[in-house]
């Protein structure tokens, strides 16, 4: 993972965190409609998170069957967690 994108999941707050928690934690593309029911959000906030997500490239945008969009992470929440413990033994 680059150290950019690490940054970046560093700064989130609130729900754009979840949201990227969720995708991250999945083993399938995700639906919008899914995300606002799994973590009991309202449907345009998990629009808003999304598209902020995406243009950080965070999230990528999928198709599915069905003629609907998904949404995946582009980041590997266990590469994050190993490359932020190795941060840590750094500073040590």
């Amino acid at each position: 993972m680059s150290s950019r994108i690490g940054n970046t999941v560093l700064r989130l707050r609130g729900g754009s965190l979840k949201v990227l928690s969720l995708l991250s934690i999945s083993h399938r593309p995700l639906r919008p409609v899914e995300i606002a029911e799994i973590l009991g959000m309202p449907l345009n906030d998990v629009g808003k998170y999304l598209v902020r997500l995406g243009s950080k490239g965070l999230v990528s945008k999928v198709d599915m069957e069905g003629n609907s969009t998904g949404y995946v992470s582009n980041m590997d929440i266990l590469e994050m967690l190993l490359d932020h413990e190795r941060r840590l033994r750094e500073l040590e």
